[in-house]
């Protein structure tokens, strides 16, 4: 697992997640067909998975390391009113992937607009109550 992550660290635009295991990466440019899922196929894949697993997932589905991950919800959040240093940021993501901690409800509803998905697919509760 080490190496892979350092390759995929060294090499993030070459390396993609398996579908069948998330910590194993394999070079990207693989059987493309599996990564034009339907949506419905993308949820029944993610179904199982933890919190953590499914957020990794998606973020390497989109080509991304943590920090990339980071810019994006720190671009967003600027739109409403947070505001985040990316070390810390990138700090929390490991964090989650690695099922230490969960997110708050905004960080939530961050990562889910970041990932252009939603807090549901992320394996996660909303609270309808709070005001994004």
């Amino acid at each position: 697992m080490l190496m892979a992550d350092s390759a995929e660290s060294a090499h993030p635009e070459r390396y993609t997640e398996s579908a069948d295991d998330s910590t194993r990466v394999t070079p990207a440019g693989g059987d493309e067909s599996a990564m034009q899922a339907s949506g419905s196929e993308e949820n029944n894949a993610l179904s199982g998975l933890s919190f953590g697993r499914r957020l990794r997932r998606l973020r390497m589905r989109q080509g991304w390391t943590q920090l990339v991950l980071a810019q994006r919800m720190r671009d967003i959040a600027v739109d409403h009113g947070g505001t985040a240093e990316l070390i810390s940021l990138k700090a929390m993501i490991s964090k989650w992937e690695n099922g230490h901690k969960e997110p708050d409800e905004f960080n939530r509803r961050l990562l889910a607009a970041a990932l252009g998905t939603t807090v549901a697919d992320l394996g996660l509760t909303e609270d309808p109550d709070f005001l994004w």
